[in-house]
């Protein structure tokens, strides 16, 4: 048995189209990509937000967000080699 619940809900058109392009830029155009985008909304709105996969894109890239290092745009993996050696420019 699954552990989601499926609900149909009616919006306008002019909304649904502009919510399908908002969840194609930002999610893709991969199948449950709507599906995430909904979950992710409803998650924020109610607050529970904390409550996320810790497995996620966003958790590891809040990790660097987290640290002092300032990218620069220099090589990804020299910056984090440089990093774990703590060495210096």
């Amino acid at each position: 048995m699954s552990s989601r619940r499926k609900k149909k809900v009616e919006v306008p058109v002019w909304l649904a189209e502009k919510f399908r392009r908002y969840v194609a830029e930002k999610y893709g155009l991969r199948r449950g990509a709507i599906s995430r985008a909904v979950v992710n909304l409803i998650m924020r709105e109610l607050n529970l937000a904390e409550a996320k996969e810790p497995n996620t894109v966003d958790s590891i890239v809040g990790l660097g967000l987290l640290s002092d290092y300032l990218w620069e745009g220099e090589d990804l993996v020299e910056a984090l080699r440089r990093r774990s050696l703590h060495v210096s420019d």
